[in-house]
């Protein structure tokens, strides 16, 4: 029995194993990606541009195909759209495969491991109105469910790069931006003269929050750092660097960075004890850059540990002043 008792405990261990960890199989591995990720480009009416790019496939063979999107911002927060571009009007802006047979959304084989290089030409005719216009080169697969709408280019079965073109008879762009918001969120402040300072208890997560937004006619791309140091009973200097990001013209966005949790906040950082801190934003703004700076402050005080401790200190009173009633009676 006891032999019969060991093969059953095998045989499910074994059963376990194979579910546990055999690998998932899909019917087709869709892992393409394409570079570079964007493209900055002025251009002049009645010019044409060519952009290089590079489509690597490394999941399974697959049938692709090159489409145009065009980009449209659809709120002041930088968030846009795409929707698919035809160049079937002479007097907009045309797009086209330079120096290939193959046509843009002509269907094509791509092999696993393969990269293709491939030019994409962009004619501006005369009489484009100055300004900006931007556009995505997607590489998607044939019979593609459709695209999905985000703050950040993201295509349902595609990868595709983003152009950012500047149409200018002279070759001047209007890049102009501010910082509409700097500052750390609580729902408690206090003022101290003309200061006000934010509150937070000991050892409390800090959100920060930049937003920079776009008074020019054209965009520009920003970068900078948050400096936090500290202003009395306090230790310990931080800086932070933002991510580099285009902000597109009349539009804003929230500047990230690594220490970002999400895209409604820059930065977060661990309070330490006890300290009265302050925070500076230093931003460039375009090519050449101009700096932007804004500053903000907060205290960080043990309000939880004094409240715990206040707390306890009742607590024991009134245990000693009923103990010595109880010895009384």
């Amino acid at each position: 029995m006891k032999f019969f008792k060991h093969v059953k405990y095998t045989l499910l261990l074994g059963l376990l194993s194979v579910l546990l960890l055999a690998p998932s199989v899909d019917a087709s591995q869709f892992s393409f990606s394409q570079s570079p990720q964007s493209h900055e480009v002025v251009a002049k009416p009645g010019s044409t541009v060519v952009l290089p790019f590079t489509l690597t496939n490394v999941g399974d063979p697959s049938v692709m195909e090159l489409h145009i999107y065009a980009v449209n911002i659809e709120d002041s927060t930088g968030a846009y759209g795409i929707i698919p571009y035809y160049s079937d009007n002479p007097q907009a802006i045309q797009f086209s495969l330079h120096n290939s047979t193959h046509l843009l959304s002509e269907p094509f084989f791509i092999h696993t491991s393969e990269a293709i290089a491939y030019e994409v030409a962009i004619l501006v005719p005369d009489g484009v109105q100055s300004g900006d216009y931007y556009f995505a080169v997607v590489g998607q697969a044939e019979q593609n469910d459709g695209y999905v709408d985000a703050s950040t280019l993201s295509i349902q079965g595609g990868v595709g790069s983003l152009i950012y073109l500047t149409v200018s008879t002279d070759g001047t762009l209007d890049q102009a931006g501010s910082i509409s918001q700097f500052g750390v969120q609580s729902n408690y402040s206090i003022h101290l003269g003309n200061v006000e300072y934010v509150l937070f208890d000991s050892f409390q997560e800090i959100p920060f929050i930049l937003q920079l937004t776009n008074t020019g006619a054209n965009l520009f791309r920003a970068n900078g750092t948050i400096s936090v140091r500290p202003r009395f009973f306090g230790s310990g200097s931080k800086l932070i660097t933002l991510d580099a990001t285009y902000i597109l013209s009349e539009s804003g966005k929230t500047l990230l960075s690594s220490e970002s949790r999400d895209r409604n906040n820059s930065a977060r950082i661990q309070a330490p004890f006890i300290g009265i801190y302050s925070a500076q934003a230093a931003v460039n703004i375009g090519s050449p850059g101009h700096a932007q700076v804004s500053d903000t402050a907060y205290i960080v005080f043990p309000f939880s540990y004094i409240l715990y401790l206040v707390g306890a200190v009742l607590f024991t009173a009134t245990g000693v002043v009923f103990m010595k009633r109880i010895t009384k009676e």
